[in-house]
């Protein structure tokens, strides 16, 4: 090769790696994160580098200190050392204020909408539209409810923009958190667990809408317990363990598998249980519940020792027949029976009384009391034996809240922990312990593994199949498919406030649920004997 023929190729080489920058720029970087609380360093040292155009995952086990990352980048902490870049310019983010102002925006795990407004108010917080004539100006409500129904219209999510945040299922306040991002001019996107209780309908919208942002230039990192969506939207995945990244990877080189032994180090099952026992005699059978423009002829039954899952798409209202067969609002018409023998369930307290309990998708606001300590959050709904004139009685209540510590496998340095300093997966532990305590006939289980990592949602699977092994009906709502699929013997399919059929647990697909689900099929797909 002659020697300007070699220095044309150096040239060429050159400018074909500066035109793959150009074409990939680097909307922000971190180098070096650390972040220490009372001494202890939580973040020991992280990297991450955000690309226009393109979806980074961060995975961990919870604890593992993405929450941390991510409370440094949207303003909300300080780091302690390392640097972040935006646009390749070292900057302060002293603040969520001024966060959105370099164009970064964050969809947190938990909903933090203001309740009393509606949701159009909430999605163009401090932006709303207003008019102005000399000193006077009000707010465009017309123009508001306009523009907040076609946010809602392209995320392809039927919603009032009219109606309360309160009145919201939490599907729907995280729906409402990603419309307020869209609002703005988003040069990075945070997404931290936002699919959480999301069905695959609505999965499949939300990342339809983040593929056009990036179409359009937006760097997006995605934080999710849910391997394969994080696969299936990231381009690249660092992983994180116990405050060190353990390694930045190609996401075609991953699999879910392989992901979770980088993630957490040993062996994790989430495997369906082997040889599942029911009773002969259906536990609960509930005919014709109806609810008046919330649900309607609800018919199922569910055995001692069976595992019936209850799927649906957001607004399928399946919270609301769990909300009724525990009493917090109970149905209008039908019939509830346990053991063959009727029952009234008006109230919270019929429920208890009849053996059945309830646990809710959202543990901070209705499962746990985040500021007592994990001894007492199990002792408050089994006061009626561990209390006398109002008084504790302190030694039955630590003995109970350290058996149900061990049995349960809660990591804490002692049941006076307070609960808001575990992790999201071991709080979860806490509200199955203080209804495993009294020895519940039926429990229903409405979301719950909600924003646990793998490891935890592992162990949770062997709480449930323990529960169902010791006799106990079991119904589980969840908007994790695969979740549906792996622990249900059989699963009832929902849709706009109607059961829609039933598939056998074992042999059912993803593809026979979402056909009931969206209503291309009206008709039981799969259906089991009972």
């Amino acid at each position: 090769m002659s020697e300007i023929l070699r220095i044309d190729t150096f040239r060429l080489s050159v400018f074909e790696k500066g035109m793959a920058q150009l074409a990939e720029p680097i909307v922000l970087e971190a180098t070096k994160l650390i972040k220490q609380f009372s001494g202890v360093t939580v973040v020991k040292g992280v990297d991450l580098k955000l690309v226009a155009g393109q979806a980074v995952g961060l995975v961990g086990e919870n604890g593992a200190g993405k929450s941390t990352v991510i409370k440094m980048l949207s303003g909300v902490y300080r780091p302690d050392g390392g640097a972040i870049y935006v646009s390749g310019q070292k900057v302060s983010i002293p603040s969520p204020s001024a966060a959105h102002k370099l164009g970064i925006f964050t969809v947190h795990q938990e909903p933090s909408l203001m309740p009393e407004l509606s949701v159009a108010e909430n999605v163009f917080m401090g932006f709303h539209p207003v008019r102005r004539i000399g000193p006077v100006r009000w707010l465009e409500r017309k123009t508001m409810y306009e523009r907040a129904d076609e946010m809602f219209h392209k995320l392809a999510i039927s919603l009032d923009v009219r109606t309360a945040a309160r009145d919201l299922t939490i599907a729907e306040q995280q729906m409402v958190e990603i419309a307020k991002a869209l609002v703005h001019d988003v040069r990075v996107l945070i997404l931290d667990e936002p699919t959480a209780t999301l069905s695959q309908y609505e999965v499949d919208t939300l990342f339809r809408v983040v593929r056009e942002l990036m179409d359009r230039g937006t760097a997006v990192l995605f934080v999710s317990h849910r391997l394969h969506e994080v696969l299936s939207l990231c381009s690249h995945v660092t992983v994180m363990r116990d405050g060190d990244q353990v390694g930045q990877f190609d996401a075609k080189e991953l699999t879910p598998e392989l992901l979770v032994s980088h993630m957490v180090g040993r062996d994790v099952n989430l495997q369906r249980r082997a040889s599942p026992v029911r009773g002969d005699k259906p536990k609960l059978q509930v005919r014709h519940l109806t609810k008046k423009e919330v649900f309607r002829d609800i018919s199922l039954e569910v055995y001692p020792g069976e595992i019936v899952g209850l799927a649906g798409l957001v607004g399928s209202r399946r919270t609301d027949v769990a909300e009724a067969l525990f009493g917090i609002s109970p149905a209008d018409q039908g019939e509830i029976l346990l053991d063959g023998k009727p029952i009234q369930i008006r109230s919270t307290q019929d429920a208890l009384k009849s053996g059945i309990v309830y646990v809710p998708e959202d543990r901070h606001r209705h499962g746990v009391a985040l500021s007592l300590s994990i001894a007492r959050n199990i002792a408050v709904p089994n006061a009626a034996w561990l209390y006398r004139w109002g008084i504790a009685r302190n030694q039955r209540e630590r003995m109970l809240a350290e058996r149900l510590k061990s049995e349960l496998q809660i990591k804490a340095r002692s049941t006076d922990q307070r609960v808001e300093h575990l992790s999201g997966g071991n709080q979860q532990k806490v509200v199955f312990g203080k209804w495993v305590a009294r020895a519940p006939q039926v429990m229903i289980l409405d979301e719950p593994t909600r924003g646990v990592d793998v490891g935890a949602k592992s162990e949770i699977y062997r709480v449930i199949y323990q529960l169902a092994s010791s006799g106990v009906a079991v119904i589980v709502i969840s908007s994790d498919l695969p979740e549906i699929l792996t622990l249900s013997d059989r699963i009832l399919v929902m849709r706009e406030g109607a059961l829609m059929g039933e598939i056998r647990g074992e042999g059912a697909t993803e593809e026979m649920v979402m056909q009931l689900a969206t209503g291309v099929s009206e008709q039981p797909v799969g259906s089991a004997q009972r």
